[in-house]
């Protein structure tokens, strides 16, 4: 039988101390798998579980789920993250760091194919033609929503990395998921940014979603967003992280 665990108000923790937050979020623990069949070529067939995945993170991460995986979904902004790849012939750790380059046009191109309507200030509506506005407004949100992975570019920068640097940063994801638990009830979002950490664990694959990262995760995040920024300028140097990672928490990268 398949196993996932969804966790949506509560973290189930096994001797470890949480860190408590007030935020929406979706908390997972699933077959990293979805079949142990292969083709005859070798190569997977539908072999790894993409459930936890949008299609826009799938056109960023494609058919496999990697050690490590961060993506941001803004609402203003392109979206962007990254991955630690290891390669099976040598063992060797590469990170790939995404943005989506052509984000403003294609929300430009969207907007004016799938427009919005709205009502007057001025103007009485009654209460079937605002069910009527609703009903086109979520049909032209689910347009666009159907249209931007077919859209949208994806830019990728590979950089080699060490097995120390992606083997701490590993230990650090899961730490900060299993760890992470919510409590009391969430605010209305309607705006802002969404965050996803995603690792695979053993068979597992572990994932957490949040609307408002704070305390220990937003940590995590920061650090992630700081290693995407240094990528993307050139000067990424995984010695700043390093010891970021050793003593989480203790002291800010430079």
């Amino acid at each position: 039988m398949e196993k996932t665990i969804l966790i949506t108000v509560f973290s189930i923790l096994l001797g470890t101390v949480a860190f408590s937050q007030s935020t929406r979020f979706l908390k997972r623990v699933e077959n990293n798998y979805s079949s142990d069949l292969v083709r005859l070529n070798g190569k997977p067939d539908g072999y790894f579980n993409l459930d936890s995945k949008t299609e826009v993170e799938k056109l960023f991460f494609g058919d496999i789920n990697a050690g490590i995986e961060f993506y941001v979904s803004p609402s203003t902004e392109a979206n962007y993250g990254f991955r630690i790849l290891k390669k099976p012939s040598d063992g060797s750790y590469t990170l790939e760091v995404k943005r989506i380059s052509n984000w403003k046009e294609v929300e430009t191109e969207l907007r004016e194919e799938f427009p919005w309507q709205r009502a007057s200030a001025n103007r009485y509506i009654s209460e079937d033609s605002s069910v009527r506005l609703a009903q086109h407004n979520q049909a032209m949100l689910a347009e666009r929503e159907k249209e931007r992975p077919k859209r949208y570019q994806v830019e990728t920068e590979s950089i080699p990395v060490t097995d120390s640097f992606a083997e701490k940063l590993h230990e650090r994801f899961v730490s900060s998921i299993d760890h992470f638990k919510g409590t009391g009830r969430p605010g209305k979002v309607l705006d802002g940014e969404e965050t996803t950490f995603r690792c695979v664990v053993g068979d597992d694959v572990w994932t957490l979603t949040v609307s408002k990262t704070e305390g220990n995760i937003l940590e995590l995040s920061d650090l992630c967003k700081r290693i995407i920024e240094d990528a993307e300028a050139g000067r990424f140097d995984e010695s700043k992280y390093i010891g970021r990672l050793e003593d989480y928490g203790q002291e800010d990268c430079n």
